[in-house]
């Protein structure tokens, strides 16, 4: 049981560390080769605030624990939703960019709402995780032919200030550190996730939906408070929108590209409809006046107390 909860530990100290690393190198590549800094926020840095979710649901989803990797995923989007946005909206109200009520908030709601649609089918199989890995590459192509049209000025949140004597090179090898932080700290959290699950009866999906979720969703809720407190709040709107698009597209669809993943009744009836309904709310409150208001933030934050306080009252 002890070193089960040092795995979970030294998992999370590794995912954390591989993020870092791999956003810090990844951000001044991009910047190297003249990539907008808007695309480097929605690409680049929200794909590393879901590495720690990538690498614990493809480590799952080798280990044929599909129900640890499809609950890291919806555990991670509404955690995200009700967490990071919930308590960055007690600091301050969040303004939003019209740019992303247009194409973000619309397609995260389209790739949840099918994968709910397929999801009653019982399995979510691989030829749909493939599907969902082509629409991860369309947006990015979409994301960079927006960009070149764009002229407005860089936001001074990516600007990415190098010193003269920075080596490429260097950056490559963050990137590729950070990556094998990734894979190691996602294998040794799912070995230490599932033995706690196993010495307290807890099913891998609970544990997928609320430990390992919180834990991966770290990056995003970090990142969102840290942008509200310097006053960007469409920072960390944008943040955890493209941390969830990537969730889907990438998380998901790579973990049942490998494997097929089965959905459980629980999955279908209760985690999947609570995703979908937060996801949805986002564009009433987000549409208007392009704010998230605090009683809105409060009400996301609420409904995700609520959704933590029925599976601890149904661990099983």
């Amino acid at each position: 049981m002890l070193i089960d909860i040092l795995y979970i530990l030294g998992g999370f100290l590794l995912l954390t560390f591989g993020a870092e690393a791999m956003v810090s190198g990844a951000a001044r590549i991009a910047t190297r080769f003249g990539i907008r800094p808007m695309v480097v926020g929605l690409t680049i840095v929200a794909l590393g605030t879901s590495a720690p979710e990538m690498a614990v649901s493809l480590a799952a989803s080798l280990s044929d624990r599909g129900d640890l990797a499809i609950g890291n995923v919806v555990g991670s989007n509404i955690g995200n939703i009700g967490m990071a946005l919930g308590l960055a909206v007690l600091i301050r109200p969040l303004t939003v960019q019209i740019r992303l009520i247009r194409l973000e908030v619309p397609l995260l709601i389209g790739i949840s709402l099918l994968v709910y649609f397929f999801a009653f089918g019982g399995v979510l199989p691989q030829w749909f995780g493939l599907l969902l890995l082509v629409g991860l590459a369309v947006y990015i192509a979409l994301l960079v032919r927006l960009s070149l049209k764009e002229r407005s000025e860089v936001e001074a949140e990516f600007v990415l200030k190098e010193p003269e004597n920075n080596k490429p090179f260097l950056d490559f090898i963050k990137i590729v550190a950070g990556f094998a932080a990734l894979a190691g700290g996602g294998q040794v959290l799912v070995e230490g996730a599932s033995g706690v699950a196993r010495a307290f009866g807890v099913s891998d999906l609970i544990i997928g939906l609320t430990v390992v979720a919180i834990g991966t969703s770290l990056p995003e809720i970090v990142t969102s408070l840290v942008a509200v407190w310097r006053d960007h709040g469409d920072i960390a709107i944008g943040n955890v929108l493209g941390s969830n698009i990537f969730n889907t597209l990438a998380v998901l669809g790579s973990a049942s590209a490998i494997r097929p993943i089965i959905i459980s009744k629980e999955v279908l009836m209760r985690d999947l409809p609570v995703m979908v309904i937060m996801t949805l709310l986002l564009f009433p409150f987000l549409r208007t006046g392009y704010t998230l208001r605090r009683w809105e933030g409060i009400l996301l934050f609420l409904i995700y107390v609520a959704y933590i306080g029925t599976l601890a009252l149904n661990p099983a």
